[in-house]
């Protein structure tokens, strides 16, 4: 039975759980900060959406180069370099867009900033699912809460200072201290344990069995950015549809988006006696249930604020689990989550907001999420079915998570 991995010191946790911030604080200001960056540009009413595209083509790019390219640091040996130069893109495509002159290298930079984005993003994520048992859990939690907490700050401050190009520099300067604790990203490290159910000797067989599951896997993944990101883009539509002016349901989108960062801290702690799976369908059972008493437009806001608290752990939790049952490398996993995630963002709330009509979005909107939730929940299902037979060992390599056993960290 693999030994866990020894606790990491205190600067090995920070320092992910500070960039993780960092991240959330750029990606969501750069979308906040457009009607700003119009103006100073020079650009023409409702131009300028390339930008935070293209920060998001760089991300998925940086996604599957760094986790389907080959191999990954979690697989041999090595220095960390590849984490350092993402390091070094993020912080210096940062710094690049605060001090671009034209457009066009405003865009360039911003490609280069999402790169190093998308791949610091797979290798927290990787790094954080090598812990087993509730250790890996939590901090899976905290470390999205913290992504959670700054995209919440980050539109924030740009709000209330008018201009983004000094928050970009100070991210830029306040990522360089985290180059030197933020190296073992991308390596092992000692007394770290093997990928979780690889079979050394034919890994390759392996994979191919664990296909069905990845693939149930990525449904998840897909089906509940379609959730979270559907619900943060129709949300207001419905409010106001139900009656709340303009303003007013713009506002009151911040209550979903604050239940989700308080349901990655909150969560994981208080249900920690619960397997990955039975927490993951209790909660999206209960989301579904909260997403239909919004139908009631009185309650509209609190539904969703507490769904959000539902939904928080989801994501976080999937990963954990799909990383612990899966016979791939933990950078693998994440990558095929986390692209699916990202097109799932993209793809569905498009999709839903064709039920948005003015005539109907009252009940439409609620509704079209609340179906897509038990449709996530459906998926979880399958993938229950699947995980025994893909890894039989899982339970007793992982007796952290369950209730009868414990690890010694």
């Amino acid at each position: 039975m693999p030994v866990p991995p020894a606790a990491p010191a205190r600067v090995r946790v920070v320092a992910p759980l500070a960039l993780s911030l960092l991240l959330g604080v750029v990606t969501a200001a750069l979308g906040a900060a457009l009607p700003l960056l119009r103006s100073a540009y020079g650009l023409p009413e409702g131009g300028g959406a390339e930008l935070v595209g293209l920060y998001n083509l760089g991300a998925l790019a940086g996604v599957a180069a760094c986790g389907l390219g080959g191999r990954t640091g979690a697989g041999r040996s090595s220095t960390g370099r590849p984490v350092l130069a993402l390091l070094a893109a993020f912080a210096g495509g940062c710094a690049g867009m605060a001090l671009a002159p034209t457009w066009w290298l405003l865009n360039a930079f911003a490609t280069a900033t999402g790169f190093g984005f998308g791949g610091l993003l797979l290798y927290l994520n990787a790094f954080f699912g090598r812990f087993p048992g509730r250790r890996g859990l939590l901090l899976m939690n905290l470390l999205h809460a913290c992504f959670g907490a700054g995209a919440t700050v980050g539109p924030l401050l740009v709000g209330r200072f008018g201009e983004v190009s000094w928050l970009l520099l100070v991210t830029a300067g306040l990522t360089a201290p985290l180059l030197r604790p933020a190296r073992h990203l991308g390596t092992a490290g000692p007394g770290a344990p093997p990928t979780p159910g690889t079979d050394t000797a034919t890994g390759a067989p392996a994979g191919r069995r664990s296909l069905p599951l990845l693939i149930v896997f990525a449904a998840v993944a897909f089906l509940y950015a379609g959730v979270e990101a559907g619900t943060g883009a129709l949300e207001s539509t419905h409010l106001e549809a139900a009656g709340r002016s303009a303003e007013g349901a713009a506002g009151l989108t911040a209550l979903f988006w604050a239940g989700l960062t308080a349901g990655r801290v909150v969560l994981p702690p208080v249900t920690h006696r619960l397997r990955p799976p039975r927490l993951v369908l209790l909660c999206l059972l209960a989301a579904t249930g909260l997403l239909l008493t919004t139908l009631d437009g009185r309650w509209a806001p609190a539904g969703y604020g507490l769904a959000g608290f539902a939904l928080g752990t989801v994501f976080p939790t999937v990963l954990v689990w799909a990383t612990a049952v899966l016979p791939l490398p933990p950078e693998r996993v994440s990558a095929v989550l986390l692209l699916t995630n990202l097109i799932g963002s993209a793809a569905l709330p498009p999709l839903l907001g064709l039920f948005a009509a003015p005539a109907r979005a009252a009940v439409s909107i609620p509704l079209s999420i609340a179906t897509l939730t038990l449709l996530c929940g459906l998926a979880v299902t399958a993938a229950v079915a699947l995980a025994p037979r893909a890894d039989p060992t899982a339970a007793r390599r992982h007796p952290a998570d369950r209730p009868d056993q414990k690890v010694k960290t």
